[in-house]
């Protein structure tokens, strides 16, 4: 009886651990999902205020976006408005030229042959620009040395035309008088032309007398004196050459073997590049029976 009655208590005791565990797990548990719930509501919180703030400085950056595509467009439109404007104007001056249409007044306008002949022999389209070959008010001219500078050209015409009127530039820097230049006979096409054969000698004097002095040929006293033989550096700037006159302590007379070694396009100053200009539009004029040959060219019945 004693023994049963103790199995019983203990029974009874176990149940009431049991139903206590039971009771704590489950106080756990609540507990447990109302923190994590807690931190889930959290995390979605500061999910949304990221996705916000997200969409907040993409709407910025694409505002800020179409604020400068708006303002690059506006000014591109304007500075291509003025462009037109301006090349417009300067168009309809020409056409208002008295002289533009001198030449062709004797023409038939209902020919092909005459509209065929305003395709070629028309100005192209100015687009605006205008020459500028003027000296400056700061630009110093010709000045009067015993110094000679001859030059043999090489190349073909386009290139030797090219050589010339850097050669013109570089006479001018270094203060030298420039002796009309040789033309290339040694290339394979074997021309025996000299310079009055292909440019007109007497324009190319005067037009550039306030420039640099040229002459035909050395002064017979000089034929024979020795000479320095260069071959320039290409590309080379105004210094390279005013360090060249050092040459003239000890020569006369400096022979140019090559005239191909370029001015630097670059960092010249305005006048130098102003009077390369000057000699290759201006000065390097055919000569009279080329510019005759190409009138003739240019004439067709109507």
């Amino acid at each position: 009886m004693g023994r049963r009655l103790v199995t019983h208590n203990n029974m009874v005791k176990r149940c009431a651990h049991l139903v206590h565990s039971k009771r704590m797990h489950k106080r756990v548990y609540h507990q447990y999902r109302s923190v994590n719930n807690k931190e889930s509501k959290h995390n979605r919180v500061e999910m949304v205020n990221r996705g916000m703030m997200a969409r907040f400085h993409t709407r910025k950056l694409s505002l800020r976006i179409i604020t400068f595509y708006t303002i690059f467009t506006f000014a591109f439109s304007v500075s291509i408005f003025f462009i037109y404007v301006r090349t417009f104007i300067a168009d309809e001056d020409q056409s208002h030229d008295p002289f533009s249409h001198q030449s062709r007044s004797h023409k038939v306008p209902d020919s092909p042959r005459y509209k065929y002949n305003e395709q070629l022999w028309d100005s192209p389209y100015s687009h605006g620009f205008h020459p500028c070959v003027k000296p400056t008010a700061k630009y110093k001219g010709v000045q009067q040395f015993d110094r000679y500078m001859s030059v043999r050209s090489n190349g073909g015409l386009n290139q030797m035309r090219t050589g010339i009127a850097d050669m013109v530039a570089v006479a001018h820097i270094m203060n030298a008088t420039l002796v009309i230049p040789q033309l290339d006979k040694r290339s394979f096409w074997q021309d025996s032309s000299v310079f009055s054969d292909i440019f007109d000698e007497f324009h190319f004097i005067e037009s550039l007398k306030g420039d640099i002095r040229i002459v035909q040929e050395l002064p017979k006293n000089l034929e024979a004196a020795p000479r320095a033989r260069k071959h320039f550096t290409s590309w080379a700037g105004v210094g390279y050459y005013e360090e060249m006159t050092k040459l003239w302590n000890e020569y006369q007379v400096i022979h140019v073997a090559k005239s191909d070694s370029r001015l630097a396009n670059n960092d010249l100053p305005l006048d130098i590049q102003r009077l390369r200009c000057r000699a290759m539009y201006h000065a390097l004029r055919f000569s009279p029976p080329i510019e005759n040959l190409g009138k003739v060219l240019s004439i067709h019945d109507g």
